[in-house]
């Protein structure tokens, strides 16, 4: 599918979905295999980063750089944004001088731009005065193509007068979404970038960004004063993220019962506070999991340290407050567990977004219940601002609006960015929860005519966890005192557990059935005019039942769509897979640099399967270029043969 050609009123062209065709070129037809691309920006595409055509979007964002255009890319995820901006600069008299908020990000992608032969490099708080003084001469001679900077060090005015003096290709600002007061991660450094387009007239600045909602949007482009951008919003979907959300009971068991159906997987698990982040990550290594904690109350250096240990698969599960995250660029992330609510979706669909990178299949798993909520909102009392704090509570909102939602995952997560997400079935999107059946709706009238009116009885006064207590007959001590054990609604339901007690009054309360009161600090469900018509037989009730007991068959079938490729190589192509994936490691090792680095876990996939025997076989392979080639080329290829020759093959 082409690019429509109406632009719509905000300035962006409406785009097809970013990954509907992996292979699909906007407007060059992709060479086939064995082939060599005649057309120059292609060519330079293949020998330089391994692929034979581009990803839906990115062409026209190349382009456009490559023309002097600016530029303002909405693209998620994994979607391709550095390669928006490194291969014009590849192509580009000069420099491109990149400002990215995180030094580990800095360093993860220069590291991966040398590797596949572009001149790169990074000036950050770490760069000693003698690299500082080498990567400037560098940069005066033009032998750069790439210089990544922090925001810091691009506001100073003896770093920017410098600058003028060199050549300059073009700007690229990435993260730009942190200009932006509304966006979830602002940075006030960010607000000083709008001077580049001032005194740098000529040179060109292209901005990127995985979210942005139409409001930010229209502050990035304002903020950074770009020039007549040339506007992509490309499709938020990410159709190799499986999205689930389950009722949070106990937490610890669930994650367990998850982890067991991703052995051996990298991935991240997000909780709310550094307590909680300290605790599950004792559970985990109680119970044999391999995994570190990461918060802001650690020093910098121990938060480096555990970030490059999972960078380079040492250890496979990190637990993180939200300080985790930012500019992650490790592919093979194949989970991202919530074990709470996130503040609002933008911070949800980025921290999800960490997960599948490199394009295969990942899990995304969100525990909620209200408790959540109660905890979310207590943190807005800490916005000494009121309408950054009328602002943050909005957010959290819709947050919870689509915690709450049922049906398609896909449809309520793309409907918030504007996207109106049609499946070709009309259905839905075939792989969240919902989708796969994990999901099914029961009658639960009776059990809700019950639970109504146990609230009633109580006065509209207690929490779900109370109104659970008196439900299934558990004469705790402030069910006694309050005289609950005397009710006729005492002891009615406890033929169900009080799980799923609370997972029902949850369920009637996206129903409307009943409600928060919005009078108390705390989550108190009370009786709504529609709970009193379901009390009087006019109205019935179904909520989806939870993925347990008979429900296991179908989490299996799942589970199942969500693995990635390497899970289906069988036998000597697995083998072989092992083989290159311990190899890679050891190469990392020695390079200093994270495996995915060297090449991720596609490329190796692609190798198990062709098995190449020589140079020009091993480029057909994903993410195999000619810098890669000449770095990596004949030690793996001399690691094929050998597992071949032992095989008797």
């Amino acid at each position: 599918m082409k690019p429509l050609n109406e632009t719509a009123s905000d300035g962006f062209q409406r785009v097809a979905p970013l990954w509907e065709n992996d292979l699909m070129s906007a407007n060059v037809d992709a060479p086939s295999r064995g082939s060599e691309p005649t057309d120059p920006l292609l060519r330079t595409l293949f020998e330089t980063f391994g692929f034979r055509s581009f990803r839906p979007r990115q062409e026209e964002i190349v382009r456009a750089i490559l023309a002097g255009e600016d530029a303002f890319a909405v693209m998620p995820t994994g979607g391709g944004k550095s390669l928006c901006y490194q291969l014009p600069a590849l192509l580009l008299d000069g420099a491109c001088v990149v400002v990215s908020p995180l030094i580990s990000l800095m360093k993860d992608q220069v590291d991966a731009a040398v590797k596949n032969g572009i001149n790169a490099a990074t000036l950050n708080s770490t760069t000693s005065s003698a690299e500082y003084r080498e990567i400037m001469e560098q940069l005066d001679r033009g032998r750069l193509d790439l210089l990544y900077v922090s925001p810091e060090r691009a506001n100073l005015d003896s770093f920017r007068e410098t600058l003028k003096n060199a050549k300059i290709s073009f700007f690229a600002i990435d993260e730009a979404h942190c200009v932006s007061q509304w966006g979830h991660n602002f940075r006030s450094d960010y607000l000083e970038l709008g001077r580049l387009a001032d005194e740098f007239p000529s040179c060109p600045i292209a901005a990127f960004t995985a979210t942005a909602t139409e409001r930010v949007a229209t502050d990035i482009t304002s903020l950074l004063r770009l020039r007549n951008p040339h506007c992509v919003r490309a499709s938020f979907d990410r159709p190799n993220l499986f999205y689930q959300i389950e009722f949070k009971e106990n937490f610890d068991r669930q994650l367990l019962d998850f982890l067991k159906d991703v052995p051996n997987e990298s991935g991240v698990v997000y909780r709310s506070t550094r307590k909680k982040v300290e605790a599950t990550t004792e559970f985990l290594v109680a119970n044999g999991y391999r995994a570190e904690a990461y918060h802001a109350g650690m020093s910098d250096s121990d938060r480096a340290e555990v970030q490059d240990r999972f960078a380079r698969d040492e250890t496979p599960i990190i637990v993180a407050t939200i300080a985790f995250g930012m500019g992650i660029d490790k592919s093979n992330v194949r989970f991202v567990v919530h074990g709470d609510l996130p503040k609002d979706v933008e911070s949800y669909y980025q921290e999800t977004g960490r997960a599948g990178r490199d394009g295969e299949p990942a899990r995304c798993l969100l525990f909620y219940n209200y408790g959540d909520v109660a905890i979310q909102r207590s943190f807005l009392d800490s916005y000494e601002d009121e309408e950054a704090r009328r602002s943050a509570e909005l957010r959290l909102n819709e947050m919870v609006r689509f915690a709450e939602s049922e049906g398609c995952r896909r449809v309520n997560l793309l409907r918030y960015f504007g996207e109106d997400y049609a499946p070709s079935d009309g259905t839905g999107c075939g792989f969240c929860d919902y989708c796969a059946g994990v999901h099914k709706k029961v009658d639960a009238t009776i059990d809700a005519q019950k639970a109504l009116s146990a609230m009633q009885r109580t006065g509209n006064r207690f929490g779900a966890a109370h109104i659970a207590d008196v439900l299934v007959g558990d004469a705790t001590e402030k069910v006694a005192r309050n005289g609950h054990d005397r009710l006729p609604t005492f002891g009615v339901g406890k033929d169900k557990s009080k799980r799923y007690w609370r997972y029902l009054i949850q369920a009637l309360t996206v129903q409307g059935i009943a409600e928060l009161d919005p009078t108390m600090e705390r989550p108190i469900p009370r009786v709504t005019a529609l709970g009193w018509e379901v009390m009087r037989n006019q109205r019935k009730v179904e909520i989806v039942d939870r993925p347990e007991g008979a429900r296991k068959k179908e989490r299996s079938r799942a589970v199942k769509k969500a693995s990635s490729s390497k899970d289906a190589l069988k036998g000597i192509e697995r083998d072989l897979f092992e083989e290159l994936r311990a190899l890679r490691a050891q190469v990392a090792k020695a390079e200093n640099v994270p495996p995915y680095v060297v090449f991720n876990d596609k490329s190796l996939v692609d190798m198990a399967i062709l098995k190449p025997r020589d140079d020009s076989e091993l480029l057909e392979c994903s993410g195999v270029g000619r810098g890669k080639l000449r770095n990596y080329g004949e030690e793996f290829l001399d690691a094929i043969r050998v597992f071949l020759e032992s095989r008797g093959i």
